[in-house]
């Protein structure tokens, strides 16, 4: 598999949280694989360690002791798995390898990061493979899996769905979306699939669908879109009735068990291709800052008809407006950095204690399109939560 002889290979394995690692340490493991983990400190589960034949925790942001370490157990072949809190962005810790690699860095994402850390594997001769590999099982085909067979009101609603979340991973904002009809009303972003099904104004009466996509060129090395069983339960709860993912590039934990809950729940599940057409926008390349990353994002999110303001920190985009408005984008970001703020000035001002170079936690910030006019409403609001407006 993947070219990996076990008798002359040896795995090492950067576990997260959540079913992923479990899965593919197992699946290595019947393969034959000699298994060596790296688990992220706060994240990783405590069945993991007996699962491999060596295992080390590590803080998120430190990149030389764990190099070392799978170095010294002779690691060929590299896998990273499960997930970690998108919050590490601000709150890591790193080290100077770290520190130099983020500093080359244009924008800061899941994207950017995974993909320095894998450059920098394979710089020291470690191969990294798709986060998918020993568990191929777990990605469905194009078809129905569960639950009432899609109507073609819903097809049809999947479709242009599909089409838009497609942008919206290009932007790097997120993989996930939640319309009704032709109608956007929710966009994944900082916080994740979950929060965006809750925020996503779905009911028994008036339900809604979930779409979930791969960014076009997808490095499947990391950061691959899963559905499991808390995602089904978050839909029963919020009132979403069907559930459609990219096929092939989805992957599905506890499937039998993700299977039973629809199938109970009456939620639609279904994996698909993306169709072709739809509005396209180009990716943004390069920002200068923050301010100039919000802007061009408000620009695609107008030209895609889904709203006209973006909330960006740190080159993480934070919120983006969708038809519920602005103000509803605003009380997301604040929400979703008031549970960090503390520990970022933590950060800092302990860094500053112990004579480190620092700079302060950087503030939110939002922008709009050509057509967005602040109202007094939303720069009172953008002031609340300590979002610069200009």
């Amino acid at each position: 598999m993947y070219g990996v002889d076990p008798s002359k290979h040896i795995l090492g394995v950067i576990a997260g949280a959540g079913e992923f690692p479990r899965l593919m340490i197992k699946g290595a493991k019947r393969a034959g694989m000699r298994v060596i983990c790296m688990g992220i400190r706060g994240a990783v589960g405590d069945d993991i360690p007996a699962l491999c034949d060596a295992f080390r925790k590590f803080r998120v942001g430190a990149l030389e002791a764990p190099l070392a370490y799978f170095k010294a157990h002779g690691v060929t072949h590299v896998v990273l798995t499960g997930q970690i809190k998108p919050a590490c962005i601000y709150t890591m810790w790193p080290d100077a390898t770290a520190r130099r690699h983020l500093a080359e860095l244009d924008r800061r994402n899941a994207h950017t990061i995974f993909g320095a850390v894998c450059h920098l594997l394979q710089e020291h001769g470690m191969q990294v493979l798709p986060s998918t590999a020993f568990m191929e099982e777990v990605l469905p085909p194009a078809g129905h899996l569960a639950g009432p067979a899609p109507t073609p009101d819903q097809l049809e609603e999947a479709a242009h769905g599909m089409q838009l979340a497609r942008e919206i991973a290009r932007l790097d904002i997120g993989q996930s979306l939640i319309v009704r009809g032709q109608h956007v009303t929710c966009v994944e972003a900082y916080k994740g699939t979950n929060e965006c099904i809750k925020n996503g104004e779905g009911s028994p009466e008036n339900p809604v669908t979930l779409c979930k996509v791969t960014k076009p060129g997808h490095d499947m090395r990391f950061d691959v879109p899963c559905i499991g069983v808390r995602t089904i339960e978050h839909c029963a709860r919020c009132g979403v009735n069907h559930i459609v993912f990219e096929a092939r590039r989805t992957i599905i934990f506890q499937q039998q068990r993700v299977i039973d809950l629809c199938n109970q729940h009456g939620i639609t599940l279904h994996a698909m291709d993306i169709p072709q057409g739809g509005i396209t926008v180009d990716d943004l390349g390069p920002t200068a800052d923050d301010a100039a990353h919000a802007t061009a994002l408000a620009n695609a999110l107008e030209k895609l008809g889904i709203g006209h303001s973006a909330v960006v920190c740190e080159g993480v985009v934070i919120a983006v407006e969708d038809p519920m408005g602005p103000l509803k984008c605003i009380r997301r970001a604040a929400v979703y950095m008031k549970r960090i703020r503390f520990v970022r000035l933590t950060n800092w001002l302990i860094r500053i204690l112990l004579g480190k170079n620092s700079t302060p936690p950087a503030p939110m910030v939002m922008r709009g399109s050509n057509s967005f006019s602040p109202t007094p409403d939303i720069i009172r609001a953008a002031k609340i939560a300590g979002i610069h407006l200009s």
